[in-house]
């Protein structure tokens, strides 16, 4: 994929998790309902993809697969790899090896 428009993390301190680990879950974002809201173990907290937790209470879930929620600064016209999709993001691996989710809106086909 090329990069169409610039994407600058704003996420310092993000969410990850582990395969089997427990997380405290809250409300649903309204932007995008395939993600709520979850704090991690080691008290980091932010967007979960719902699909990847199982509940197991009102407000408990474990992990379903490993995860982290890192977004990745690219600029246009950078080349990256597209890892998953997941709604309107895309986990991406750039040239250098780093990897995080880009919104959608800021990705195009390469030529």
């Amino acid at each position: 994929m090329r990069v169409a428009r610039c994407w600058v993390s704003d996420h310092v301190d993000y969410i990850r998790f582990r395969k089997g680990e427990s997380l405290a879950i809250g409300h649903r974002n309204q932007q995008y309902p395939e993600f709520v809201w979850g704090a991690s173990e080691d008290g980091h907290a932010g967007w979960v993809p719902e699909e990847f937790i199982e509940m197991t209470g009102p407000n408990d879930a474990v992990a379903l697969r490993d995860y982290h929620a890192r977004q990745l600064t690219v600029a246009v016209g950078e080349s990256v790899e597209a890892l998953e999709r997941l709604g309107d993001w895309v986990l991406c691996r750039n040239a250098a090896g780093g990897e995080g989710w880009v919104h959608t809106n800021c990705l195009e086909p390469a030529a």
